[in-house]
């Protein structure tokens, strides 16, 4: 036990000596490390003309992209659409945001689906959340496309999310073609639908009287939520 306890003193009064002749403060600044703080921004999703839907959505800006979580309730059924659009407010509610000025009527993805060598139809195309018979939805994915507060071709902050009383096909850019009230030769009006340029007048036998599970451009807007970063 005294040769232990000798070791140690010897080993003690080497790593003195060690500190006196190499400075033991002079700690190389390569051996710090400092864990890098995510930004995080939030958007509180509120009704829109009693339509009692609710919700938030999450963005964290990372590495590689911005992971985001939407959870919405209180909506219907089946599928939303969920676009990003300009805007001071939900009181004052802009059209979708494309800074980059995609060409009206291309075609492609959503930014949900969308990947760099894939890239989507449009920054402010997000994507549709699925809601469950309980009336809520989450919708969950990480997108290289957005940022918070960086280039403004990307940058989230002060958008407005927009969610919508169905999903959307996401097919082409939006607004490329108009989507009309089409009437038979009946003269009852049908639920809106898409035809392309030069369809022939036509009649529909069938006219719904329920709103389909997927519109152009997702029907009216039920619930909106302005980004803004976390403090």
């Amino acid at each position: 036990m005294a040769f232990k306890r000798d070791t140690r003193k010897v080993i003690i009064i080497l790593i003195i000596a060690i500190c006196l002749v190499t400075g033991c403060e002079k700690i190389p600044t390569q051996m710090i490390t400092t864990e890098s703080i995510d930004k995080v921004a939030v958007a509180t999703i509120s009704e829109i003309e009693g339509s009692g839907l609710t919700g938030t959505a999450t963005f964290t800006e990372m590495d590689e992209g911005v992971h985001v979580v939407i959870e919405i309730q209180g909506a219907t059924s089946g599928l939303h659409a969920i676009h990003l659009h300009t805007g001071s407010s939900c009181d004052d509610i802009g059209p979708h945001w494309h800074p980059m000025e995609v060409p009206a009527g291309t075609s492609g993805i959503p930014v949900v689906q969308a990947v760099l060598d894939t890239p989507p139809i449009g920054v402010g195309e997000v994507g549709n959340i699925t809601v469950g018979e309980a009336g809520m939805g989450i919708l969950e994915f990480k997108t290289p496309f957005w940022s918070l507060g960086g280039d403004p071709n990307t940058d989230i902050l002060g958008k407005l999310i927009m969610i919508h009383e169905t999903g959307d096909t996401f097919l082409t850019h939006p607004h490329a073609q108009p989507m009309n009230m089409q009437t038979d030769i009946n003269m009852e009006t049908v639920q809106p639908h898409f035809h392309p340029p030069g369809t022939p007048a036509h009649s529909h036998t069938n006219t719904q009287t329920t709103i389909p599970t997927i519109l152009p451009g997702g029907g009216a807007k039920i619930g909106c939520g302005l980004i803004t970063l976390k403090e």
